[in-house]
């Protein structure tokens, strides 16, 4: 069963520029988000970052409610897939 299968909402490709954040509104790291669901996106980073497994994902620098809890699903050196917690 391929990983397309197993979605229960389909991608769509956006290539949006986002931030990853911390708890206390520390930035992690800039990133793009390559694809994206109701459930969860794929994040592309620019270098390897030390990220946590819990954080916030602003998904807009102009208004900071845009946001989404996000728990790290899968990684690699450079992408990571992430579940929305609060979908």
């Amino acid at each position: 069963m391929s990983s397309a299968e197993r979605r229960k909402s389909p991608r769509r490709m956006v290539n949006q520029p986002v931030l990853m954040m911390g708890d206390g509104g520390t930035m992690i790291a800039p990133c793009t988000m390559v694809d994206v669901s109701a459930g969860g996106a794929r994040l592309k980073l620019d270098a390897e970052v030390p990220v946590p497994n819990e954080f916030n994902l602003m998904l807009s620098k102009f208004n900071a409610g845009l946001m989404r809890r996000c728990l790290i699903a899968w990684r690699d050196e450079r992408q990571m897939g992430v579940r929305f917690l609060n979908a």
